[in-house]
């Protein structure tokens, strides 16, 4: 394990951002009542202290009309009878995480709702060595496609549902800073704001810190959901991507990518509505990796490591899905050769 500490990185001048701590009583565990933190609750909150302006990470559940809170960190709990998880915790972030593998060491996901100020963690398994791959999203907004300490891998910028295409960064015609605010490619012309999404990547070192805060400005949702991949090619660590912004169907199709033996696939998908985790479960032969979602949008990510060279072929969510044209998918192969 690394050691941890906060940063903050600035993309525009705003108030300071909030900062890991806690401060809430909380009850002390009770061990015959919660033996095991994974039973306790489904759902993850961010959830604001009552005495200072910080979050807490803990995980909630409902039963016979009781809120019972869990503190993920140290596994303290307290319970409330005032009413449903929803009235509880009712303008707060979800975030979920999801253990480790031999080729991924985790992922976290975390919702910043009606703001451009958002919270991040490293995976709680990540190693010095490994490789984190963010896919940040917003809808209704601009997105940055540069943040400082990370490269850019991949974008799928849409000006509106049924755009024919992703606008990419190489489609800009008008840069400010870190931002494209238009893009034109083809007959598609616009500010990318209806809903986007961007791949950034870094190689962890024993100095980074693993929580760190992004302001890029607004008031609309941002999300992100970052994963951390093992014995990733430093010097060409992208083998190939493909975006997809338009599928025509409730559930998400995947674009076909190119991969070898023992590379990492990685799905994300950015969602312009609100969605549960069932609507949109993984593809066959993938494991889910991330989700997270709020009031009107929701990301979700899934991978595999790739058992043969060759084309991944198309791939399609399982479950229900939602309405066609509403996501914009990245299929990304990350090079471990």
């Amino acid at each position: 394990m690394i050691f941890k500490f906060a940063i903050v990185l600035f993309l525009s001048v705003l108030p300071s951002a909030v900062s890991e701590g806690a401060s809430s009583t909380m009850l002390e565990q009770d061990t015959g009542e919660y033996p095991d933190k994974m039973e306790f609750g489904t759902t993850n909150f961010l959830r604001k202290s009552t005495d200072e302006e910080v979050y807490k990470r803990v995980r909630v559940r409902e039963e016979d009309g009781r809120i019972d809170v869990m503190d993920v960190v140290d596994g303290s709990t307290t319970s409330d009878d005032s009413g449903a998880v929803s009235n509880y915790l009712p303008d707060l972030p979800t975030f979920t995480t999801t253990d480790s593998t031999a080729w991924n060491h985790g992922s976290y996901a975390v919702s910043a709702r009606k703001s451009g100020t958002i919270e991040i963690f490293y995976p709680d398994d990540t190693e010095v060595g490994d490789t984190l791959f963010l896919f940040l999203s917003r809808t209704d907004d601009f997105l940055p496609v540069e943040i400082s300490g990370w490269n850019r891998g991949a974008e799928c910028f849409k000006s509106r549902n049924r755009a024919p295409q992703c606008l990419r960064e190489g489609d800009c015609i008008n840069r400010d800073g870190n931002f494209c605010r238009r893009f034109s490619r083809g007959s598609e012309t616009g500010a990318g704001k209806d809903l986007a999404t961007v791949m950034f990547y870094r190689h962890v070192t024993a100095n980074d810190a693993t929580c760190f805060t992004l302001e890029i400005g607004g008031t609309k949702t941002t999300w992100a959901v970052v994963t951390a991949i093992t014995n990733v090619n430093r010097g060409d660590p992208i083998r190939s991507v493909d975006g997809k912004s338009c599928d025509r169907r409730p559930e998400s199709l995947f674009p076909s990518v190119f991969g070898k033996t023992d590379d990492a696939l990685l799905l994300s998908q950015c969602f312009d509505d609100k969605a549960e985790l069932e609507q949109f479960l993984p593809p066959v032969g993938t494991d889910p990796l991330g989700f997270t979602n709020s009031n009107d949008e929701a990301g979700f990510l899934f991978g595999k490591k790739i058992l043969k060279t060759g084309d991944t072929g198309e791939l399609i969510t399982e479950g229900r899905g939602g309405p066609a044209c509403k996501d914009a998918l990245l299929s990304v192969v990350v090079n471990r050769n």
